[in-house]
This record gives C-alpha cells, structure tokens and sequence, in this order.
C-alpha cells in the first residue's frame, strides 16, 4: 500500500530553463494546488532530487528549503554532488529514498516515485518500491529504455495525473 509520492523535480515538476540555475525552473502547473489533492487523499508528498548544480557552484544558495515548503510538500531530499563524486544518494542510487523511508518510518515499497528518467525508477525499483514514469522532460527520450528495463512501469502524460491513480 503506497503511503508516500516522491517526485523527481527538474524535467517532472517543471522545465529548466537553464539545466545550470536552479531558479530558472518554470512549473508545468500549480503544484501547491497538486499537492493539497493528494494530502488530501491520505498520502505523505515529497520531493527526491539531484542537484549537481550546487556541486558546481551554481546552484549555492538557491533556496530549495522555501520552494519545496511553498508548494506544500511534507519531506524532501537533495542530492547535492556530481556524477564524479559517486556518492550513495545520487539517483539511480537510492539513498535519499531510503533517508526518506527511514524519516518516515515506512518501507521502500510503501512509496511511489514519479520521474521523467529512467534513473527515477532505477532508485525506487531497485528497493522494492514502485516508479512511475512522465512524459515531461527527458520522459519521452526515456520511455523505450524504461519499459525495456521495467515493463509494467506507469506512464503518465504529466505529473498531476498521478491524481488519477492513487
């Protein structure tokens, strides 16, 4: 039984506009309101999210903290290396999905994590939970090597139609 939604950010909860600058993130559509309608159907909502640009310099200072809290989410983890750092909680790893698990005191499979790779399900999957792939982002580039790898993966156009399945 899933009790928490995780989402992936850039490329799932909105575009890039700059894949350098956090802050040039434009929402798909009005997350708070998202957010609110899955709370509201029993489910904790969160974020898990590598940010490689504060590793580079350029996300430092970009205040996740206010953003996640503004759009309502209860937890949030972010990855703050690069790929060369080969650290445990960078995505496909499973790191912060198990820091969050642990916070919460819940199983891996208790958890759904939407993302638009196939990194996102790599994470959630290779722990026992469940992944559900966007179209958004990287998603429609990604969806052949995630169906090859996870047939029975969910595919959802946006995000907010995950609202569709819990």
């Amino acid at each position: 039984m899933i009790k928490c939604v995780l989402f992936d950010r850039d490329g799932t909860l909105g575009e890039l506009m700059d894949k350098r600058y956090p802050n040039t993130l434009v929402p798909y559509c009005n997350i708070p309101s998202v957010m609110a309608k899955i709370k509201q159907k029993g489910y904790t909502v969160g974020v898990i999210t590598n940010q490689s640009s504060i590793a580079r310099g350029t996300g430092k200072g970009y205040d996740f903290d206010g953003e996640f809290t503004s759009w309502g989410l209860d937890i949030w983890e972010i990855c703050p290396h690069d790929n060369a750092d080969n650290c445990a909680c960078r995505k496909p790893k499973s790191g912060m999905l198990l820091s969050v698990c642990q916070r919460l005191k819940i199983a891996p499979s208790e958890c759904i994590v939407i993302g638009d790779r196939l990194s996102d399900i790599q994470c959630a999957k290779s722990v026992g939970g469940q992944g559900a792939l966007v179209l958004t982002g990287f998603g429609t580039k990604e969806k052949a090597k995630v169906l090859d790898a996870y047939p029975d993966t969910t595919i959802l156009s946006r995000f907010d139609e995950i609202l569709n399945i819990l």
